[in-house]
């Protein structure tokens, strides 16, 4: 088959976007298969950040068309279109299966519940669910301003519904789709986060750049807590200033942070207002977002990664962090735990000084740091033997196997 890959998001967008490249990176190995993969991108800056990896894609389109795809979607658009393309526009409102149709595709992988499943009609795909993490902290404006949250839920809504098959990130992401969305969970599959492509190179001992390269290029402290992930209120960062008080108030420990990552500039801007006020600003190091090969030296030369964020528990840094034997600090939120297990500690979300208590525990106490590297070890070996392409053959064998009730091979046809 053919099988084209979307990947709608720009290099910026964090984990989601990380994890994407490893499914493209995984999915073009299907060429051993008999498969062909084709990666599509609206963005020239995404197409230009897979050429670094030697992955090949195809820009597409998309201003001033979606909303005409988009609009066949209704009962009225379809009505209307459908006699336009009889008189001879055949690409209206349909530009995106038109151009699925230019390259024969057979079918499409989704990297996430974005624009274009909502635009694609004529083509089965099976596509990627993220979180519902809108659904559980609706606390923080992000989750409801601008009509967010009914947007997420009548995107998810009708893009899971009529997939081939939905990707969860955990058995526990799979649960919430069947029971949030009636996905029928036989049609639910789960592929496990995977460390970055830099992080598993860098970890392999292919990373170009060392700690002590790092340390010199941003004027790092020889202690420090780790935060790599984009500025957004749900993220918390200011747990982690409210902690480092706590940890020289009732520790009498002075630690630095480095925080790395995108995101909204006015929350980056609440964060270094916070900063200043509690006196930390010559102990926090914002560093914006950092190029891939020097994420994997920050975690090594860091005491912990810490991650207090209200959104998860499927989070890359953890694992990267276990991957290159960097304790984790993570949220002590229900469930969590299941995806960590031993190779984490858990703070509380409520009690700054929890945090506080944890990172005095890795200053003063080199066995349990050992032991969180020996349980991380065991966890990063699990995860290395994680196999996209084991794990969609199935799907895609399968759906293979239907399509020759309507569509048999050129070769075959008599």
């Amino acid at each position: 088959m053919r099988i084209a890959l979307f990947l709608e998001s720009p290099p910026e967008s964090g984990g989601g976007f990380v994890q994407a490249l490893s499914t493209v990176e995984s999915l073009l190995r299907l060429r051993e298969k008999q498969h062909e993969v084709i990666v599509f991108t609206p963005l020239e800056r995404t197409r230009q950040w897979l050429l670094g990896y030697g992955i090949e894609s195809v820009v597409f389109k998309r201003l001033g068309l979606r909303l005409i795809d988009r609009w066949s979607s209704t009962v009225v658009g379809c009505a209307v279109l459908r006699r336009l393309r009889r008189l001879g526009f055949r690409r209206l409102g349909r530009h995106l299966d038109a151009l699925l149709d230019d390259y024969a595709i057979d079918l499409v992988v989704l990297a996430e519940c974005a624009e274009a499943a909502l635009r694609i009609s004529d083509h089965h795909y099976v596509v990627t669910h993220w979180d519902a993490d809108h659904r559980d902290y609706l606390e923080f404006p992000e989750k409801y301003a601008d009509r967010n949250f009914e947007r997420r839920e009548a995107s998810y809504g009708t893009t899971m519904i009529r997939a081939l098959a939905v990707i969860a990130l955990s058995p526990s992401a799979a649960r919430r789709i069947a029971d949030l969305y009636r996905v029928d969970p036989h049609r639910i599959v789960v592929l496990p986060l995977l460390p970055s492509l830099a992080v598993r190179r860098h970890a392999a001992g292919l990373g170009p750049v060392t700690v002590d390269m790092v340390r010199r290029k941003y004027d790092l402290p020889d202690q420090y807590l780790f935060y790599p992930a984009y500025f957004s209120y749900h993220k918390n960062h200011l747990y982690i200033l409210d902690g480092l008080v706590e940890l020289e108030r009732r520790h009498g420990i002075v630690m630095h942070a480095v925080f790395c990552g995108g995101g909204d500039p006015g929350d980056r801007i609440v964060i270094e207002r916070q900063t200043q006020s509690l006196g930390l600003t010559s102990r926090i190091h914002f560093l914006g977002v950092v190029p891939d090969e020097d994420i994997p030296p920050l975690y090594e030369a860091a005491l912990c990664m810490v991650m207090p964020t209200y959104c998860g528990p499927t989070n890359l840094p953890p694992l990267e962090a276990v991957t290159l034997g960097c304790p984790v600090i993570y949220s002590d939120l229900p469930g969590w735990r299941e995806h960590m297990g031993e190779a984490a500690l858990y703070c509380d979300l409520a009690n700054p000084s929890s945090l506080a208590g944890l990172v005095a525990s890795l200053t003063r106490d080199p066995a349990l740091v050992d032991r969180l590297r020996k349980s991380g070890k065991v966890l990063a070996e699990e995860i290395a033997q994680v196999d996209y392409v084991n794990l969609l053959s199935p799907v895609l064998e399968k759906y293979a196997y239907m399509r020759r009730r309507w569509a048999w091979p050129e070769e075959t046809k008599k």
